[in-house]
């Protein structure tokens, strides 16, 4: 008997000793990793809720905050911390109704459309805090260059090139518009990926 038949025969008997699963027990044990998945997005949505929060409590009480008065830029610092906690509690909510969604999903297609929802909603909500971080960072640059006293006032040739003024801030924002989408692929990444592997299980139950 050759080595390939002795592979097959051994195999077979450990096919016999492992624990068969049946497909709702498989279709259960993807629900509740999907569903575990999904609340830690939502969990670590929050925490980052959290970090921007305490980040502005203590740049307001070690007067860093000062600053913007100083320059003139309360309203324009209004304008921005609505926008970006108004973002930031709109995409907790949808991660909390796909997270709900899922704990109550009762079919393989339907859990697979809550899968595909969820990761959709992680990608916009990556590119919405990035595109505002750009915006908001250009924008401030505009601003302070344009807008202010300080800057308007000083003579000419204390003023910085305008290119190098423009070129500075481009290269800022990318680098740390970058740093973002670096640190929210490392974070959310691993999370969408997994669930992308439970969806592709649940495509094999659907054969």
């Amino acid at each position: 008997m050759d080595e390939l038949e002795l592979l097959k025969k051994d195999w077979k008997r450990q096919e016999e000793v492992l624990p068969r699963l049946s497909y709702q027990e498989i279709y259960q044990m993807i629900l509740k990793k999907s569903s575990s998945i999904v609340r830690w997005i939502f969990i670590i949505s929050i925490i980052e809720f959290l970090l921007w929060a305490s980040l502005d409590i203590i740049f307001r009480a070690t007067g860093v905050h000062d600053e913007v008065e100083i320059n003139n830029m309360e309203t324009f610092s209004l304008i921005a911390s609505f926008l970006s906690y108004g973002i930031l509690i709109y995409f907790i909510v949808r991660f909390y109704l796909n997270y709900k969604k899922i704990q109550s999903t009762d079919s393989t297609k339907v859990l697979m459309e809550n899968i595909i929802r969820t990761r959709r909603t992680v990608k916009h909500y990556i590119w919405v805090n990035i595109s505002l971080f750009s915006i908001l960072m250009i924008g401030t640059m505009v601003y302070l260059v344009f807008f202010t006293d300080e800057f308007q006032k000083s003579a000419v040739e204390e003023q910085p090139p305008l290119w190098l003024i423009i070129t500075t801030t481009v290269f800022m924002t990318i680098v740390f518009a970058g740093m973002i989408a670096l640190f929210y692929r490392l974070v959310y990444g691993i999370l969408t990926r997994r669930l992308k592997r439970n969806y592709k299980e649940l495509e094999k139950l659907e054969v």
